[in-house]
């Protein structure tokens, strides 16, 4: 029978070329529609994308694809002398659009042909494009180089390209980073509207909301072999259908641990009972022994022996059956990856001076205040444990504003930068390259680093609520997944001494999968001190429940683009 899947993965197996394996006998179909691919970081999300656009060869197995892919990588490698024309795939259209319009009568049958229906596909890119929020896109944005373009506006290129040529199968890897909320909304009307089949590797809870399926790489460990490989689990529905779902096993998961462990009392309760009668009849046999011949007391002692041996036995394999149950069931829960620690010292009191810093360090754009515009001579204050949501487009200067507040804070400050994603395969592919970590040290000397008077046995307590229990705090940071150097980073900041009573933070979901969002957001709700964040993505700062909002708005010296 024909596969009428658009995606067929067959005993697919792959490893990064230092040999780490990735993907190991793994077989999964990708439906018609909508698919949002989840996991950990380090699950390999961004491998399969490649494996299935062909950038990947597997070691074994199989991808089969129905027709073409296109396929937008999560960081773009471009030739900065293409121009938008070339990155948006319409260079062949518009040459041809030219020589048709100049009356350039050379080649006129293969121009038409090449133009087919798209005589207005210059009015619809600039369209497209003005659309996803790009300042000034008009028809010479088009001639523009690629080299000119900022990192957020050559994404939302390629974007528009992807939608112009709207292929049978199209993959996208983390597709709203660095975008601001205008380009993601962009995308969100895009993606409502996508035909053909849409596989999306994110960790935007807007973005899967809007899929039909969640596809979720989960790492799987069995005790049927030593080791730990990756599955792929479709779920239909969205994310919240996905997050019921997961709800729901896991609450079926702990039923099952507490089931297993109940089984395994009553059979180590079983077991003694089953003891205590065979030394009871081995106590009543002996005293019978003593009135009877000793050849048919010997007899009747191996009878009682061998009988007391298969109960023994038949005991003792019903208790491991039942200890081995219980640790497959502990193995199928979904462990609790909050963080929960106290920070009494991070806390602000309501009336105390934390920021108190002119206007004037707005350098690029127009600073508004809850709406209300601040004028070039007023201040920026915050008092107590306040909570600021910072936004704007980007390029306006959001950066360069935390930057310039660092340093004016009446309070020790922690400051989490935005970072961008190491090389895919290294012993960090998944993660970020975060400011201060030392990947020679381990996780426990880095954070003793910033908290030289704090006692080594009390930072080993700090971190098992950072999920860095045993001899994992003696291991090297540059060993460590991407979630688990981020941790690392989250705990340099909260334990650091003094402890941080404003927090800055830049874009801190920007490669981040959704396992250490959430981890940064329990994080959060036990740090009692002020907070600046800057971020587009809405549902992290919905959660974030901030008491005040700074929006930077595009003014003059902004228009040229700048740094986020």
């Amino acid at each position: 029978m024909q596969n009428t899947h658009p995606i067929s993965l067959s005993q697919l197996t792959f490893a990064w070329a230092d040999g780490t394996p990735v993907f190991t006998g793994l077989t999964a179909v990708f439906a018609a529609g909508r698919t949002g691919l989840v996991g950990p970081n380090g699950t390999g999300k961004t491998a399969l994308l490649r494996l299935i656009a062909g950038e990947l060869v597997p070691e074994a197995g199989t991808v089969a694809t129905s027709s073409n892919v296109n396929y937008l990588p999560q960081k773009l490698t471009l030739n900065t002398e293409q121009t938008v024309t070339g990155l948006l795939g319409l260079e062949a259209k518009r040459r041809a659009l030219a020589d048709v319009l100049g009356g350039r009568e050379e080649n006129m049958a293969e121009n038409l042909e090449t133009i087919g229906e798209d005589w207005d596909l210059e009015e619809r890119a600039v369209a497209l494009l003005s659309g996803y929020g790009l300042p000034a896109a008009g028809p010479e944005f088009l001639d523009r180089t690629v080299g000119t373009l900022s990192g957020g506006e050559s994404m939302i290129t390629a974007l528009a390209g992807l939608e112009l040529a709207a292929r049978p199968i199209t993959l996208l890897d983390e597709p709203t980073n660095n975008l601001d909320r205008t380009a993601r909304e962009r995308l969100y009307q895009a993606v409502d509207r996508w035909r053909g089949t849409l596989i999306v590797a994110t960790h935007d809870r807007a973005l899967l909301e809007r899929v039909d399926a969640i596809a979720e790489l989960r790492p799987v460990r069995s005790r049927a072999w030593d080791g730990e490989r990756v599955e792929l689990i479709r779920h239909g529905g969205n994310w919240d259908v996905f997050q019921a779902q997961i709800a729901a096993e896991r609450e079926t998961a702990e039923r099952a641990v507490r089931d297993a462990g109940a089984r395994l009392a009553t059979e180590k309760r079983q077991r003694i009972e089953a003891e205590t009668k065979i030394a009871r009849r081995a106590r009543q046999g002996r005293k019978a022994a003593d009135s009877m011949p000793k050849i048919l007391a010997n007899e009747l002692r191996k009878r009682a022996q061998e009988s007391a041996g298969k109960v023994r036995g038949t005991m003792g394999n019903r208790e491991s059956d039942a200890a081995a149950a219980l640790a497959e069931a502990r193995d199928a829960v979904v462990a609790d990856a909050r963080i929960r620690i106290e920070l009494p010292d991070t806390a602000v009191p309501p009336g105390r001076t934390v920021l108190d810093a002119p206007a004037t360090v707005v350098e690029l754009g127009v600073m508004h205040d809850g709406g209300t515009p601040v004028a070039p001579d007023a201040r920026l204050s915050l008092r107590g444990p306040a909570r600021v949501v910072l936004t704007g487009p980007n390029g306006v200067g959001k950066t360069s504003l935390l930057n310039a507040l660092e340093p004016l804070a009446a309070v020790p400050v922690g400051y989490l930068r935005q970072r961008i994603g190491a090389v895919a395969g290294s012993a960090v592919s998944a993660g970020q390259s975060w400011e201060g970590l030392d990947d020679t040290l381990t996780v426990l000397e880095n954070v003793v680093a910033v908290a030289p008077s704090a006692a080594p046995a009390e930072v080993r307590e700090q971190l098992a609520r950072f999920h860095f229990r045993r001899d994992l705090v003696h291991q090297p940071v540059g060993e460590l997944s991407g979630g688990e150097r981020f941790r690392v980073a989250l705990a340099r900041i909260l334990l650091a001494q003094p402890a941080p009573q404003l927090l800055l933070l830049d874009e801190p979901t920007n490669n981040l999968d959704l396992v250490s969002v959430e981890q940064l957001l329990s994080a959060l709700a036990d740090y009692k001190g002020a907070l600046v964040v800057s971020s587009h993505d809405d549902a992290f700062l919905e959660s974030l429940e901030p008491g005040r909002s700074w929006e930077l708005l595009r003014g003059p010296a902004a228009e040229t683009g700048g740094t986020n």
